[in-house]
């Protein structure tokens, strides 16, 4: 029986708001390699390439902005701060604590605006009234109005990533090196196009690739490795696996490269 040869990338696939996914193939005729055009298109242990020898394969890590001023984090550390779980910021002015407010607010040297300060300059002093309870307010001629109950901070914590941001990064590259402060106009990442999306059968075999060559490192037909076509969690396509199972995890969550080996009716 004659057989058909794809290569691609290895991947769970889950729609948004479906709950488990099914293991596929994304044909790579159908993978492009992009500049990075917007800073909301990266994130942390993302694939890039080397625009200058495309080649050469990374890793993200260490993901920095620039907002005009100064360089970033990604993620505001504020956000990993014990107190920040339990202040207002979190959890809104009903249920936050604020000592822990107070306690944020010293730390990382911000002014924190509550509801009442910003009703009394959109409304008016004595113009507005709490109806019950945040975030329900009525105004003075009887208009009803949902008001946030969630603080406001000067200047903003958590701050908010810059559009059309400079960004900045470390890479660790596929050839043992890691470089820091790479600016990502350097870099490439990839574009998937799913009309190349192929979900796996259990007839096909699979044969995958080592990180940084066609050197084949792990292979077999699907139905005997076993991997679980469909699952309501991602390690559920792998639980049947008793040998080198956290392999297989770690070539569909790193969208390994693959030949894909299937049989033509």
């Amino acid at each position: 029986m004659p057989v058909k040869l794809i290569e691609g990338r290895l991947f769970a696939y889950s729609e948004q708001g479906m709950e488990g996914g099914v293991l596929c193939l994304q044909d790579i005729n159908y993978i492009k390699l992009n500049e990075i055009t917007s800073p909301f298109v990266i994130y942390n242990n993302q694939t890039v390439f080397d625009k200058r020898n495309i080649n050469r394969i990374g890793t993200l890590t260490n993901l920095e902005f620039f907002n005009g001023e100064d360089w970033f984090d990604y993620c505001d550390p504020i956000t990993k701060d014990e107190d920040y779980k339990i202040s207002s910021l979190y959890l809104g002015e009903r249920k936050g604590d604020l000592e822990a407010n107070k306690r944020l607010s010293e730390k990382y040297k911000f002014k924190i605006k509550y509801s009442f300060e910003r009703l009394n300059e959109n409304y008016g002093v004595g113009n507005w009234k709490l109806d019950k309870q945040l975030p329900n307010v009525i105004l003075k001629d009887g208009t009803k109005l949902h008001f946030g109950d969630t603080p406001t901070t000067i200047p903003q914590r958590p701050y908010g990533i810059v559009q059309d941001a400079q960004t900045r990064v470390s890479v660790i590259w596929n050839d043992g090196l890691t470089e820091h402060r790479v600016f990502t106009t350097e870099l490439l990442v990839e574009r998937w196009d799913y009309k190349g999306l192929i979900q796996l059968k259990d007839l096909d075999y699979v044969k995958v690739y080592a990180i940084d060559s066609k050197k084949i490192i792990n292979e077999g037909r699907v139905s005997n490795i076993p991997l679980k076509l469909f699952s309501s969690t991602f390690n559920g396509h792998f639980e049947q696996i008793k040998d080198r199972r956290e392999e297989w995890e770690i070539y569909f969550t790193e969208k390994y490269l693959a030949e894909l080996q299937r049989e033509i009716d």
